[in-house]
C-alpha cells in the first residue's frame, strides 16, 4: 500500500508481477479542484441522468463550491460541505503520491 486517507483504506499500491512494477491508484491526484468541476460540468447530462445529482442545477452549485474551494483552499467551511480535507486541498498533500512516483523512477529504484 502507497496511499491511503480517511474515507477509503486503500488509495493507492504498488504491485510487482515478474519483472513489471505497477502503481494504481484510486483517484486523479493530478486534477486540481478547478479542473473537477470542469469535469463535472462536461459530464452533467450522464450524472443527472444516473442520480448523481437531481438536476443541472444542483451539479452547478455543487461544481461553484468546488470551483470556490480551489480558489481558497483553507475555507474549512466549504471542505466540511463538500466531504473533503487537506488531502485534497492543500497540493502538496495531493501530489505527494505522484512526487514520490517519480522520485522512485529517476533514483533507479523504478521499473
Amino acid at each position: 500500500m502507497l496511499a491511503f486517507n480517511t474515507v477509503t483504506e486503500v488509495q493507492a499500491v504498488e504491485i510487482r508481477h515478474g519483472p513489471g512494477v505497477f502503481w494504481g491508484v484510486q483517484y486523479h491526484p493530478e486534477l486540481d479542484l478547478h479542473e473537477v468541476a470542469g469535469a463535472l460540468r462536461r459530464q452533467c447530462d450522464d450524472l443527472v441522468s444516473e442520480g448523481y445529482a437531481r438536476s443541472s442545477e444542483d451539479l452547478e452549485r455543487y461544481a461553484s463550491m468546488l470551483e470556490a474551494l480551489h480558489q481558497a483552499p483553507d475555507r474549512r467551511d466549504l471542505a466540511w460541505l463538500l466531504g473533503l480535507d487537506v488531502q485534497v486541498t492543500q497540493i502538496e498533500l495531493r501530489l505527494m503520491e505522484l512526487r514520490n512516483f517519480i522520485r522512485f523512477v529517476v533514483d533507479g529504484a523504478g521499473p
